[in-house]
Order: structure tokens, then C-alpha cells, then sequence
């Protein structure tokens, strides 16, 4: 996996506080970067399922794992840096992808859309 932290900053802007503000959220989403088995069950999930990556990951996290951090409100920062991740993720190294708005609303961390990402 392919992760450039600098193209990612450059690439969507204002996801310096995400990074270092909000680093809890930005190391789980790295520590996810190594583990190939459920990188491709969230690639499962969107693709043939169409629910959003950033979806199943909240739900593997807190339901699964039993993470607190996905327990209580996100702040709008981490929402948004957390949505960029599986951006960037999906455009830039997954490739052909595109993004559609899709419902999500989780009452625990406040997050109402997140991204599909459809094969073009």
C-alpha cells in the first residue's frame, strides 16, 4: 500500500489538523493500511454491497473491536479527515473510482453521509 502522507495533505486541503489534531482517528486508519484481509472486506462491502468504507470501518471498530473512540461525537474535523482518508484511499491508490454521497447517520459519533465509491 501506497500511502503518501504529503500528497495526501497537498491533495485535500485542510487535513493538516486532521493529522495532527486528530491523530488517534489518523492512526487507525494507517493501522487499517496493513491489514489486507479487512481492507478487502471493506472493499467487499462497497463494492458489491454499496455501503461506504468509512461505514463498515466505524462499525468493525466500535461493534467488533469495541473501540470507544467511535462511542461518542466525532469532531467535525475528524469526520471530514476521516471521509478524506477513504478518499484518497479510493481515488488515488484503489484508482477508478468516484465518489457518491451516501446516507450513514450514526447517532454515537454524528456522522450523517459518507462516501461510496463507485468503478468508473
Amino acid at each position: 500500500m501506497n500511502w503518501n502522507e504529503s500528497e495526501f495533505l497537498r491533495t485535500y486541503k485542510g487535513t493538516e489538523t486532521f493529522v495532527t489534531e486528530e491523530r488517534e482517528y489518523y492512526a487507525m486508519f494507517l493501522d487499517l493500511l496493513g491489514d489486507e484481509a479487512l481492507l478487502e472486506h471493506i472493499r467487499f462491502a462497497n463494492d458489491v454491497l454499496g455501503a461506504p468504507p468509512l461505514k463498515t470501518f466505524v462499525i468493525y471498530e466500535r461493534d467488533v473491536l469495541g473501540k470507544d473512540v467511535f462511542k461518542i461525537k466525532m469532531s467535525q474535523t475528524a469526520k471530514r479527515g476521516m471521509g478524506a482518508c477513504f478518499g484518497y484511499l479510493y481515488k488515488f491508490i484503489y484508482r477508478g473510482y468516484e465518489a457518491e454521497p451516501c446516507w450513514f447517520n450514526d447517532e454515537l459519533t454524528g456522522i450523517k453521509t459518507a462516501s461510496c465509491f463507485k468503478k468508473i
